[in-house]
């Protein structure tokens, strides 16, 4: 198995992902809103590009199972009343819905992902599960999609991508590029200051000027949800065997025993 962790989804095309397994990261937030939303009943999520396209698509449905959540830049969109908040997505709200999300970043990497063969979300709130499932799954190649932040490295995304890339080497020997042997690192250093550390990026400082300092803390938690959302076609839904009610093993700490490095084979 080769992993490699890519910083921004603007580093790659739709071409470079066609036929492989994909891992997209968003921490704050897409992506844990996401996990959240569907771990507390949420029945598919439907990530699009504009808001427009987001009221066209959800007609399709009764209003009374319809959810609209978008963010621009971090700031809520008038007509859109879950916003990205993940804190928002509480089971009396969310269960048996569908919901359609748009984003700044996070559903942007994931519709560039629709060409590759396999698409599952990540988080600090899923990473574990995440791993275990890959390992489960063999792939040949896997690329860990950060979504980055309008362009730029997000530090929250790579410490994700190294979460799950410790747990893939806790379990087996996998090969990986530069980046993804940082993200480790940058985890294993980090792993108990997450919160203090984060609240000084520019995207944890932009949370905390909004008021939203505590999305910061659900998003940093580890392991909350042991799900695995998979991305088939247009439509996010739990994989079965890996939702709500499935079995979970107990947390471990991430080594380093299955590390082997290779050089990069794209553009991160």
């Amino acid at each position: 198995m080769y992993v490699e962790v890519i910083a921004t989804h603007q580093q790659v095309s739709k071409d470079d992902l066609e036929g492989k397994f994909v891992v997209v990261i968003d921490t704050l937030r897409a992506t844990s809103t996401i996990v959240t939303a569907l771990a507390n009943g949420c029945q598919q999520v439907f990530p699009v590009a504009t808001c427009n396209e987001a009221k066209v698509l959800s007609t399709s449905w009764e209003a009374d199972r319809v959810l609209l959540g978008a963010e621009k830049r971090g700031h809520p969109i008038p007509g859109f009343p879950m916003g990205n908040s993940p804190r928002s997505f509480t089971p009396d709200k969310v269960a048996g819905k569908t919901l359609f999300l748009v984003t700044t970043n996070g559903t942007v990497a994931l519709q560039k992902a629709h060409s590759a063969s396999s698409v599952v979300l990540g988080a600090l709130l899923n990473g574990q599960r995440v791993a275990e499932y890959i390992v489960e799954q063999e792939p040949e190649e896997v690329v860990m999609l950060c979504a980055g932040t309008q362009g730029h490295f997000s530090m929250e995304d790579v410490i994700s991508a190294g979460k799950i890339m410790g747990h893939i080497w806790d379990r087996r020997t996998a090969s990986a590029n530069e980046l993804a042997i940082a993200a480790f690192q940058l985890y294993q250093v980090n792993r108990d200051q997450l919160v203090p550390l984060m609240a000084q990026t520019a995207h944890g400082q932009s949370l905390l000027a909004q008021g939203d300092g505590d999305d910061l803390d659900f998003c940093l938690q580890e392991d909350l949800f042991p799900v695995v959302p998979q991305q088939t076609l247009s439509r996010v839904r739990l994989l079965a065997g890996y939702g709500r009610n499935s079995p979970y093993g107990q947390k471990e700490n991430s080594g380093s025993c299955g590390i082997s490095w290779h050089g990069s084979l794209g553009n991160a």
